[in-house]
């Protein structure tokens, strides 16, 4: 008998001492959540959370916590391995950027550096990633200025960046990680973002007083290197791009761009980004899809499968993927397809949330 329990209190102290990340990083169901937003007089007016059930095709509003008193909204930045880093917007000083994990209802808000020279940036303003190395998570953020030491008769612009790390709840900055960036004016973040192999990109826009240049910048985590991509050319005569989205396509950074011709006809082409020219990044078209004579909008890649959104469903090639919530707000709306992994991984210093959806996402 002593024996049984002298061997039960070795293999609990086993798991007591075990690393929290090999404890919590068990992961289950890959799940679609959908992020929708909407525009009204260019403002982003209100934003969504829904989780797919696959069994119904139906969408179920998850209740992202508030965590400041404000009511101006959020931005979804970016889901790493079950976790969320979410912009929260507020007038005053108290905007923030925090951490959630849906399955565990937790939440950590990151603090700002207490003697920040220069006030605090949010998205558009600036860009924001989000991601995972060693078991580590981090936050990074670019904001762009304009670059008054070199001399120059032309404008020049520089970007400051910093990096968060969640286990030492500290920033610091990335010195040098634009020395090879040339850009044509301030950066401003329009699109989404999404990371490859410790690489992360968004699309952007280079705006000064008489241009706006559309791009995507990329941040190489591991060398802390900040570059600039060109958009795949338009080569459609008499025909406008309306929406652009950055997605993972079969293991590879792509994009999606939506087109419509003065005729109304409307069309969506899926490029890939690849450097199988010695180590020259380019563009291929691998896929186009249309003519559509209704709007189709895209929302993501789910399954190696582009999605589109009408009013009333969400579907690829295969059919009906869900059914869109039948709301009432009279404003265009913009989606994002996040796909989630289940995780367990606790953030310290949280606060629970009891106006969750009940027993989580493990109803699916």
């Amino acid at each position: 008998m002593k024996s049984f329990q002298s061997r039960f209190k070795s293999l609990i102290k086993k798991v007591v001492e075990a690393p929290k990340h090999f404890l919590f990083s068990t992961k289950t169901n890959s799940l679609l959540i959908l992020d929708r937003f909407y525009y009204k007089d260019n403002n982003v007016c209100g934003q969504h959370l829904f989780l797919l059930d696959s069994k119904t095709k139906h969408l179920n509003e998850l209740h992202i916590p508030r965590v400041t008193n404000s009511d101006m909204g959020y931005k979804i930045i970016a889901s790493c391995n079950g976790l969320f880093c979410i912009a929260h917007y507020s007038l005053d000083q108290y905007s923030t950027l925090v951490l959630w994990n849906p399955t565990t209802k937790q939440t950590k808000r990151i603090i700002e550096p207490p003697h920040r020279q220069q006030p605090l940036l949010m998205p558009p303003n600036c860009l924001v990633g989000f991601y995972e190395s060693n078991n580590e998570f981090y936050v990074v953020r670019f904001h762009s200025f304009e670059n008054t030491k070199r001399d120059s008769s032309r404008r020049n612009y520089a970007v400051g960046a910093e990096k968060y790390s969640l286990s030492k709840r500290l920033w610091r900055e990335i010195k040098g990680c634009d020395q090879n960036l040339i850009l044509k004016g301030n950066l401003f973040w329009t699109e989404n973002t999404v990371t490859k192999e410790g690489t992360l990109f968004w699309i952007a826009m280079e705006v000064t007083e008489k241009v706006s240049h559309e791009v995507i910048i990329s941040f190489n985590s591991i060398d802390d290197v900040i570059s600039k991509i060109e958009l795949p050319f338009n080569s459609f005569i008499n025909c406008d791009e309306v929406y652009k989205k950055l997605v993972i396509y079969k293991d590879s950074v792509s994009l999606i761009t939506y087109l419509k011709s003065k005729s109304m006809e409307q069309w969506i082409d899926l490029w890939v980004l690849s450097d199988e020219y010695g180590g020259v990044e380019c563009w291929n078209k691998v896929q186009t899809l249309g003519m559509f004579t209704r709007l189709e909008r895209p929302v993501g890649v789910w399954k190696n499968e582009v999605l589109m959104a009408t009013d009333k469903m969400i579907h690829g090639v295969g059919g009906v993927v869900a059914w869109l919530p039948e709301d009432d707000i009279g404003a265009e709306f913009s989606y994002n397809i996040i796909n989630y992994e289940e995780s367990f991984f606790p953030l310290h210093d949280v606060e629970e949330i009891d106006y969750f959806e009940s027993g989580g996402f493990l109803f699916i």
